[in-house]
């Protein structure tokens, strides 16, 4: 175990390490709830592995608790992490852990950073990390050379096209399960410390060998997708395309159609037409309001599809005449495709409406309200090669964007509370309380004192924890609570 900068770190590098031109960089993180943007990590595990999926290094790292946020018991539950581990002084802060995973990617690259479930999930985490922990990139699996995989799609995709490569359980209804705690050991992988992030990386790294080994041709061309280049060439290209996905708890298949556009707005979002269950000739004459319509039609007749995120999209292996026709039709109206991209646009705007005139907007919820400028960049930078948090305060006073401002004064405030003014702290813990103490909280947003107890009562129920352990967690939140209301940081 090496002490690198305050953070414990796991590293069991090979003899003979060689980093290849497109390694793949496995990761999981462990959280303390649901929400990008109000919960944190506490565990990021990673694995890089070459292009043959060798295992070259692994790095685990935790965190303690940050001081504003509440940790779901629900959450704790499940991950298994203990209360003495939250607040372990021997563990380095979230700001610190976010900076070694930012150094951690930035030596990585250029890699493939690939989850499980990892575009809903741990993607979104580690985004909103960055930019609450100001780190200087937070796009940073993005750049650099950087792609992303998700290997839950890509089983979708096995399980279609290549269904005898894995075994499947299955639940009561005879659907296919996909939780990674059931089908890695059901295909041989032994041991799975479920629910723990090295536990789950090992087993996704397992998964993605097995299909490696197994179904190499489809493999080859999942991994072409990551280029979104090359996805952006095939929905361009008029021929008969499958894209593979899964709606809700149905099982996965593929939908045969074509590209039919791009969201006007949003350059990596695709429109993909199913031409099986609607004849786009008939859609060419829909003004915008039926267009969007269309777009808003179950079934989906129109799929929104990244191309920056690895989508699970082949030639089609069955083409009849009708498919094949009427994906022409499509490639040879460019005006259908450009008022399909209009119509995205718009019905995304209705779907999340931008904030009125004189809203306020938390600070969390205003990660893509724009790029940093340049001088910012450089001041991000700076802050993050500071010795100390006196020196990064004089930092935060030279942002230029409002957001760096707040989050700088708000990460100092929460990680070094004794070089604040005491009205500063003072304030700050009053806002806390709030929060936790309020009745309700935003769609996905962050736990709160009336949450903690339902969901420890309901665990008791369900027989998830005994009374003893149901003891601790509440002595545990409850004092956290005092300590805020002494006016200090718990």
């Amino acid at each position: 175990m090496h002490r690198r900068q305050g953070l414990s770190v796991f590293c069991f590098r090979s003899m003979d390490r060689r980093l290849p031109a497109m390694p793949f960089a496995f990761y999981d993180l462990e959280t303390t709830g649901t929400s990008p943007a109000y919960d944190q990590p506490l565990q990021f595990a990673a694995i890089l592995a070459d292009d043959e999926l060798r295992p070259l290094e692994r790095v685990n790292m935790r965190c303690r608790l940050a001081p504003h946020v509440l940790p779901s018991p629900v959450a704790l539950a499940i991950s298994g992490v203990q209360i003495d581990q939250l607040t372990d002084p021997a563990l380095p802060s979230w700001f610190e852990m976010m900076q070694e995973i930012q150094r951690l990617v930035e030596a990585w690259a250029p890699a493939t950073w690939t989850g499980y479930n990892s575009m809903s999930f741990d993607e979104n985490f580690l985004r909103q990390s960055f930019y609450q922990m100001l780190q200087p990139s937070v796009f940073a699996t993005q750049f650099n050379g950087n792609t992303r995989l998700d290997v839950l799609q890509v089983l979708y995709a096995v399980h279609w096209r290549a269904h005898k490569t894995l075994a499947w359980p299955v639940e009561n209804a005879g659907n296919a399960v996909f939780r990674l705690d059931a089908l890695a050991p059901a295909n041989g992988f032994k041991d799975h410390d479920a629910h723990d992030a090295l536990g789950d990386v090992e087993a996704t790294l397992h998964l993605l060998q097995l299909v490696r080994s197994r179904a190499p041709d489809l493999f080859e061309e999942i991994l072409d997708n990551r280029d979104k280049t090359h996805v952006d060439r095939l929905l361009a290209s008029g021929e008969p395309l499958e894209f593979v996905t899964r709606l809700s708890a149905a099982p996965p298949r593929g939908i045969v159609g074509c590209g039919s556009g791009h969201d006007a707005e949003s350059a990596n979002a695709a429109a993909f037409f199913d031409v099986r269950i609607a004849d786009p000739v008939e859609c060419f004459s829909l003004d915008q309001a039926g267009l969007i319509e269309l777009l808003d039609r179950s079934p989906r007749v129109v799929h929104r599809l990244k191309i920056n995120e690895s989508p699970m999209l082949f030639h089609s292996r069955v083409v009849d005449e009708t498919v094949r026709d009427r994906c022409r039709e499509i490639a040879s109206s460019p005006d259908f495709s450009r008022r399909v991209g209009t119509a995205m646009a718009e019905l995304r705007v209705q779907r999340y409406p931008p904030p009125s005139p004189g809203e306020s907007v938390r600070v969390e919820e205003r990660i893509y309200d724009g790029f940093y400028g340049r001088e910012d960049k450089r001041l991000l930078r700076s802050f993050n090669m500071a010795d100390d948090w006196q020196a990064r305060m004089s930092v935060v006073e030279q942002f230029g964007d409002a957001r760096l401002q707040q989050l700088g004064r708000r990460a100092t405030v929460l990680m070094a509370p004794e070089i604040m003014p005491a009205a500063a702290v003072a304030s700050a813990t009053r806002n806390i309380l709030t929060r936790w103490r309020g009745t309700e909280a935003p769609p996905n947003g962050w736990t709160t004192i009336a949450a903690v107890h339902a969901q420890i009562d309901r665990l008791l129920r369900e027989g998830r924890i005994d009374d003893g352990r149901a003891g601790n967690l509440r002595n545990f939140y409850e004092a956290r609570v005092r300590t805020l209301e002494a006016n200090q940081m718990p």
